[in-house]
């Protein structure tokens, strides 16, 4: 590996930029749960990069020790891994899960297998390519995000490759979410779909400005509410009379590409997991960690979306909450996911705003002259955020009755290539040097032609349907 990439890739600048950014959310731990304020030890903080250096010039040993023992306190078990894993795939692409056993029938549980082992598999090059470059670099553990991993392996290139695609993967993903969201507001709500999409982009825009820690204690009620709203949508089958059982129906080609842009689309995690790999207390576990994550994650997806496809049939909607029966067991599944759903939607609109360097800086601090100056500078500095926000909020009314073919679009085109191909490019490009097995160098190599002919197809075929809706 090129020393100097190795150094350019951890630089002051970078670190502060890296441990400051909003997408790196800090992994939940039982340490931090169950803490009390007594126990709580203020992290150290540093006004510039160059304050930081002045520290470890004069105190190295004491800086050394300082981010020994945060490192120390923060890293996670293999259980706690296991958990922060399945908290990020499983999630709300579950709502367009029966819509794809609709379009293949039940040949979608083996699609769906399929979609499990080929993103576990790169999960696991992830973790991998990590390992392969522990030693050959001075980044602290806490700044070797996805984009670092990127810009190891191509150079800062690879960097702005992966943050582009990164930052459209979560812009869509965060339309598709506004668009589930509306859904369950309109059916809670008894409003039109227009109205409760811009209430839930309102409310998705407050809630940009909680803090990131707050968040971190937050996904554990996404989960809880996601575990509620399943349990309910169950008990709510259960109690229907008859259900449909549809008989089984050979796929055609076009809808297995459908679906599976669908299903990757749950799997849209792989840019958190070297945040995840990295605070691990013993990464040589990650593996096995990665195998159980996806396992609960392929039984809770195969799981709910076959039940409801056998109940619900041939009719599903492409958010099955819509067609939940009139019910106080039905409106607790459609309360509970519209939680969690809205939940996640401000995290994915935040980083989106950061990544594109529209995030409102200062602006009215206390120590700014009050008046006429310091509104201007507010509406300056908050402006650029405002208009994205409101732009998201309108594609997604824009966009509402196409969310099938929106989620398979980012799933196929953007998630595809952060969760199939890039992980698979980046191991071999890390290894290549190495004596790699060259069994596993060609699969490397086929994952990348897989995810590249689906993610062509996949794009190909959500465009069309998305005009085809459009001249409906």
């Amino acid at each position: 590996m090129d020393s100097a990439l190795l150094g350019e890739a951890s630089t002051d600048s970078d670190f502060f930029r890296r441990a400051s950014s909003p997408s790196r959310i800090e992994p939940i731990t039982w340490a931090r749960v169950s803490s009390d304020m007594a126990n709580f030890t203020p992290p150290l903080h540093f006004k510039s990069a160059d304050e930081k250096l002045l520290m470890d010039l004069v105190l190295p040993e004491a800086a050394k020790e300082v981010d020994a023992e945060v490192h120390e306190t923060e890293d996670m078990s293999a259980c706690e891994t296991i958990f922060n894993l399945s908290n990020t795939m499983v999630g709300g692409g579950v709502l367009s899960v029966p819509f794809a056993f609709r379009l293949i029938s039940y040949s979608a549980a083996l699609l769906l297998a399929l979609v499990v082992l080929v993103t576990a598999f790169t999960a696991c090059l992830i973790g991998q390519s990590l390992d392969a470059v522990r030693h050959k670099t001075d980044t602290p553990p806490a700044c070797r995000d996805y984009a670092w991993l990127a810009e190891v392996s191509f150079g800062p290139w690879g960097r702005r490759v992966v943050g582009i695609t990164t930052a459209m993967e979560l812009w869509i993903a965060a339309v598709t979410f506004l668009v589930m969201s509306g859904n369950n507001a309109k059916g809670l709500l008894g409003v039109n779909e227009f109205h409760a999409v811009m209430f839930c982009t309102v409310l998705s825009t407050v809630m940009v400005f909680i803090p990131l820690r707050v968040y971190a204690y937050v996904s554990l009620v996404s989960l809880i509410a996601l575990l509620i709203a399943s349990l309910a949508f169950l008990a709510d089958l259960l109690a229907m009379p008859s259900w449909s059982m549809p008989d089984f129906v050979q796929p055609q080609i076009a809808d297995l590409f459908r679906a599976y842009g669908l299903f990757i689309f749950c799997f849209a995690g792989h840019p958190c997991f070297p945040g995840l790999h990295q605070t691990m207390r013993q990464t040589k576990h990650w593996t096995s960690c990665v195998s159980l994550s996806f396992s609960i994650a392929s039984c809770y997806y195969v799981g709910l979306g076959l039940i409801a496809f056998m109940a619900l049939g041939t009719d599903v909607h492409p958010v099955f909450t819509a067609d939940m029966r009139d019910g106080w067991m039905g409106r607790i599944t459609i309360a509970f996911f519209a939680v969690k759903i809205q939940l996640t939607t401000p995290v994915l609109l935040r980083v989106v705003i950061v990544a594109l360097q529209l995030w409102p800086e200062g602006g009215g601090g206390s120590g700014e002259p009050r008046g006429e100056h310091t509104v201007r500078s507010l509406l300056g500095s908050y402006l650029p955020a405002a208009v994205l926000v409101v732009f998201t909020g309108a594609s997604a009314c824009f966009l509402s009755q196409k969310v099938a073919a929106l989620a398979s679009l980012a799933g196929a085109l953007l998630v595809n290539l952060t969760s199939v191909v890039l992980p698979a490019v980046m191991y071999a490009r890390l290894v290549w040097s190495d004596k790699t097995s060259k069994a596993k160098l060609a699969l490397c190599a086929l994952l990348v032609a897989f995810g590249l002919v689906t993610a062509v197809v996949g794009t190909v075929l959500a465009v069309q349907d998305m005009s085809k809706k459009a001249h409906a």
